[in-house]
């Protein structure tokens, strides 16, 4: 009877160290997620204050037209007819787009990668 005893607790000892072990783990997980999840908002916030984000009314007009076709004629040094002109405009994304771009492009940690010599 009294090996009973004896292995019932340290069955039980054992169990109790392996769920505090666990719980200890389970809260180190979760402090560093909540550390990390932090730290990718302190990033988004100060790469979207970098990103300018004006709209730019730009109207067409005849001289916009002849400083493309002289740039463009200067820098292919040869004659150039402008048959079309298209501006970039940003397309109207869902705001929701953009913040979990910006949060996917702030979470990869880019490092350089040093070249074999």
């Amino acid at each position: 009877m009294d090996n009973v005893l004896q292995s019932l607790l340290l069955m039980i000892v054992g169990m109790s160290v392996t769920l505090v072990v666990l719980s200890v783990l389970a809260s180190l997980i979760w402090a560093l997620k909540n550390i990390d999840e932090r730290l990718n908002s302190r990033r988004i916030k100060n790469y979207a204050a970098k990103v300018d984000t004006r709209k730019v009314d730009i109207d067409l007009n005849d001289e916009i037209v002849a400083v493309l076709a002289a740039s463009a004629t200067a820098m292919l040094k040869r004659p150039v007819s402008i048959r079309r002109v298209r501006f970039l405009t940003p397309s109207a994304e869902p705001a929701w787009a953009v913040t979990g771009r910006l949060n996917i492009m702030a979470s990869h940690a880019i490092s350089r990668r040093k070249s074999p010599l």
